[in-house]
């Protein structure tokens, strides 16, 4: 297997991201953002630890917190992959599908992806528990499952775990570095955004407020990730698929 580009894949994230930027905004902020603002008035907060609380009932109240909350968590989950899957269905279906007909297909593909998307967490969180890297190589090694499904109609969710495993082969630290720098990036930004709105609306606002203000913050960086997900899978994805990637034109799908 060849190594890709990584020069190569930034740029045709970028062409796929400035073709498309309005249709990505549109499908990240309807079924990203709005749901993640409401999901964060939704979620119950979890009782406050003290530096004296005995590890156990620290972890107990953890426990409980994903108890109280696993149905929101879920929902929020379901939104977030469905609003990729339609992004991806956009970028690379070479028919060049309608938002109407992306949805649709999305909608399809959404079962087969979320069991594929558990599997893959769970081979992420047993390989931690080994020695922390088998867990990040796998995650990376299963990180096309989304652009599999969307860009080769497959529903089956071992498949596209088969199907991403084959696809980065040779490229699985390469494709994790792309990925690090993507999700840190926008941990950065989320926690300058919230700490800088959550200190200005502590001083300027009432408590609710302040809440669906941070909520909004929040909401819009896991929009942007989502995008930025989609189309930097996207572009991993063609460069694994085409002998000699070109760069992204309209109509060009993988």
């Amino acid at each position: 297997m060849n190594k890709i580009d990584l020069n190569r894949v930034w740029d045709d994230a970028r062409a796929m991201g400035a073709a498309n930027k309005d249709l990505l905004a549109a499908i990240a902020g309807m079924f990203v953002l709005l749901p993640s603002v409401v999901g964060n008035m939704l979620i119950k907060a979890p009782t406050a630890a003290t530096k004296d609380m005995p590890q156990a009932e620290a972890y107990q109240r953890l426990v409980q917190f994903y108890s109280d909350n696993w149905a929101v968590f879920v929902v929020l989950g379901l939104a977030v992959s469905f609003a990729v899957l339609t992004m991806l269905v956009l970028l690379l279906r070479p028919e060049r599908l309608t938002v109407g007909e992306s949805l649709k297909a999305a909608i399809v593909l959404l079962p087969g992806y979320f069991v594929a998307s558990m599997l893959q967490g769970l081979g992420l969180g047993l390989g931690i528990l080994l020695f922390i890297l088998p867990g990040l190589y796998i995650f990376a090694r299963l990180s096309l499952i989304a652009p599999v499904a969307a860009a080769e109609q497959c529903a089956n969710p071992f498949e596209q775990l088969r199907r991403s495993f084959v696809l980065t082969r040779g490229n699985g630290w390469r494709v994790f570095m792309m990925l690090v720098i993507l999700y840190v990036t926008a941990e950065i930004i989320q926690i300058v955004a919230t700490t800088l709105t959550g200190l200005a609306g502590e001083l300027l606002l009432p408590k609710d407020i302040a809440n669906l203000l941070n909520s909004i913050v929040a909401g819009l960086v896991a929009a942007g990730l989502a995008a930025f997900l989609a189309l930097l899978t996207a572009a991993i994805y063609r460069a694994t698929t085409a002998p000699a990637p070109t760069p992204w034109l309209p109509g060009s799908g993988g």
